[in-house]
């Protein structure tokens, strides 16, 4: 194997060796220098570079583990450290386990400090190490790796990737290391055991400690590269690879950049144009074709069409440009019906009689009394509504990261609605992030503003309150729900446990 690898690749190279069980030495280089990690069926046994760490014999030395008198006699006819270790164990200069630590030590560095290059090139040389002094493990290799990826350079661009995905992340039926045998911290311990396919990568770092989720990000990433967990559903054909991720991220922000820049055109085109314009139809088209018109515009930009980080920062926009469609639409509609009914009459009276004249033709549905706008802000509350009970439906099946997204739907169609806040905030108050704990506040405070009267708004902030250790602004919040019903019983109790 002959290959140059980036900061992005190189995990994918120690994986490929290690999933394929090749034995033989891994020559990493760049620029004049050199560094060599030695593999023994996959698994890393040990790693030397001509830096004074990472070389076996200076290191030993300044360790003092031996003399230089010893490191010199060993020496005489082996220029490997292999075969340096094999000679100082032959002359009983040093113990096995004394070395072990050592070599486990180099190995280490030599792995984390090729992963804090930019790039570099990589030839693996086949071949079976006979040597009987260093160790290898599955184990030990995984962390190694691991070590390695936590110095990874340039990983912005594939945290941000891994972030912006959907695909949920579980581990693998069959892992190719015993993941109950890793020396984990706990909050790595926690990632670990969420996945388990029920969440996307972005929820389960949601969740992690504040401050951790940089680490945890890497852990999740090691994961993937290493088969020992996947994506749901997978990202590319084959073994994990970087490379796909972000085609798909750059694919993302190129679709996410295009939905942009027409939400903003479109915005801007309606804004002053009239029905005819709006609809792109002419003042004589039929109600089939005005339909057809609509509908087009409709599903252009359709909320499920754009993409959520688009809705999010165009959210008026997108709100301005629904209603101005409709109101065009229904305009157009009513004053087709308007015509209808004219010529309706016009033939009535040209043949003296009512007798041709249906009964539908008289009718004129309640909502063409309706002005345009009422129209509008009505279909607006309905679409509201749907995506909140949406909301309430996921919450309650533990789906916070999509009851959060209809909730926010919900607030852009109509924002005057306190339930729709609080909601908001009751998924957002689960994270403890400090982030998304301001976030949570603030929708609630928001309810209370929208719908003062309403003691259960009043109460969720106080409770709020009092989760956090908060106890003057808690007492504060039930207070002000007696105001609202005097007698209450939650708020009477949370007092009282104040």
């Amino acid at each position: 194997m002959n290959a140059h690898f980036s900061s992005h690749t190189l995990a994918e190279i120690f994986r490929d060796l290690f999933l394929q069980e090749r034995s033989g030495v891994l020559h990493l280089s760049r620029g004049d220098v050199h560094k060599r990690v030695y593999f023994d069926r996959g698994m890393i046994l040990f790693g030397e570079s001509a830096d004074e760490d990472e070389d076996l014999g200076p290191r030993l030395l300044r360790e003092g583990k031996i003399s230089a008198g010893a490191l010199a006699e060993a020496r005489r006819n082996v220029s490997e450290a292999k075969d340096l270790a094999q000679a100082l164990v032959n002359r009983d200069l040093i113990g096995k386990e004394n070395l072990a630590d050592t070599a486990r030590f180099i190995v280490e560095k030599v792995v984390r400090s090729v992963f804090q290059w930019e790039g570099g090139s990589a030839r693996f040389e086949s071949g079976w190490l006979v040597q009987e002094t260093f160790e290898s493990d599955v184990v030990s290799t995984f962390e190694v790796i691991l070590r390695g990826i936590e110095t990874m350079v340039d990983f912005e661009d594939i945290a941000e990737a891994l972030h912006k995905l959907d695909n949920r992340v579980r581990l693998r039926r069959a892992t190719p290391v015993p993941i109950e045998m890793l020396d984990l911290s706990p909050t790595l311990g926690f990632v670990l055991s969420r996945a388990d396919g029920t969440m996307a990568l972005r929820e389960v770092l949601s969740i992690v400690p504040p401050g951790e989720d940089r680490a945890a990000m890497r852990f999740l990433y090691g994961l993937l590269v290493l088969g020992v967990a996947e994506l749901d559903p997978p990202v590319g054909d084959g073994p994990f690879r970087v490379a796909d991720i972000l085609r798909e991220h750059t694919d993302r922000i190129a679709v996410e950049s295009e939905q942009e820049q027409a939400l903003r055109g479109e915005y801007q085109r309606v804004r002053d144009a009239g029905p005819l314009e709006i609809l792109g139809v002419s003042g004589d088209s039929r109600p089939e074709e005005i339909e057809n018109a609509y509908e087009r515009h409709r599903v252009r930009f359709s909320r499920d069409h754009i993409r959520p980080a688009v809705r999010e920062l165009l959210r008026d926009e997108l709100a301005f440009v629904e209603s101005r469609v409709l109101e065009a639409y229904l305009g157009m509609m009513q004053n087709r019906q308007a015509e209808g009914r004219q010529k309706a009459d016009e033939g009535a009276r040209g043949s003296g009689g009512q007798e041709d004249i249906r009964p539908e033709d008289l009718l004129i549905r309640p909502e063409m009394d309706k002005t345009q706008t009422k129209i509008a802000i009505e279909a607006s509350r309905r679409n509201a509504e749907a995506y909140f009970q949406k909301a309430r439906k996921v919450m309650r099946e533990g789906d916070y990261h999509n009851a959060i997204q209809f909730a926010k739907l919900a607030i852009s169609y109509h924002a005057e609605d306190a339930r729709y806040y609080t909601l908001l905030a009751d998924c957002q108050v689960r994270n403890p992030e400090a982030r998304w704990q301001r976030m949570a506040e603030q929708n609630y405070l928001k309810a209370t503003q929208i719908d003062p009267w309403s003691v259960d708004h009043w109460l969720r902030l106080g409770q709020f309150y009092k989760g956090r250790g908060l106890k003057l602004r808690a007492r504060k919040q039930f207070e002000q729900a007696l105001e609202v019903a005097p007698g209450n019983d939650t708020a009477v109790r949370e007092l009282k446990g104040l």
